[in-house]
């Protein structure tokens, strides 16, 4: 799998987080993780200047 397919499941699984935000009155803790996780994964495969 090249980085390109990573980053791509990686914005899928983001996107999916913010769907189920949008859908829940209260944000879980499992689900702040998740997308805690998600996005230092994402920062290390595409860093910003």
């Amino acid at each position: 799998m090249n980085e390109n397919e990573v980053l791509l499941q990686i914005e899928k699984l983001r996107q999916e987080l913010n769907d189920r935000y949008k859908e829940q009155s209260t944000i879980t803790p499992e689900l702040v993780k998740l997308s805690v996780q998600l996005d230092h994964l994402l920062n290390k495969l595409h860093p910003h200047p």
